[in-house]
């Protein structure tokens, strides 16, 4: 458990210190949009192997549901039907979705 909050807290470390440098060096603003890219990924990584440890959580599938929608709305809004509202929720979703996965994570009390 430890090791999943520690690799959560890094993913979501890296992004903020490369947008926080893009205040000296502006490269680095691109970067950390990429890297949130990386960010997400390890979250879902996470959330997997916490989803093996706590299969009884009800929030982890709520977590996945919730991942699972934001990328059908995004390949619907980008392939089916654009609909510019809509590209609007989805931008800020995956920023939800990262504090709502650290919570799940955070607040998780250890198994004896």
């Amino acid at each position: 458990m430890e090791n999943l909050k520690l690799t959560n807290s890094i993913a979501i470390i890296i992004p903020l210190f490369l947008g926080v440098l893009g205040i000296v060096e502006p490269i680095s603003l691109y970067f950390a949009a990429y890297s949130t890219m990386l960010t997400g990924l390890l979250q879902i990584i996470v959330g997997i192997f916490f989803w093996k440890n706590h299969k009884e959580n009800i929030y982890i599938k709520i977590y996945f549901l919730l991942v699972l929608t934001f990328f059908s709305l995004w390949y619907y809004n980008v392939n089916v039907n654009y609909i510019d509202e809509l590209t609007w929720i989805l931008l800020f979703t995956p920023l939800a979705l990262c504090i709502y996965v650290s919570t799940i994570i955070y607040s998780q009390k250890e198994k004896p």
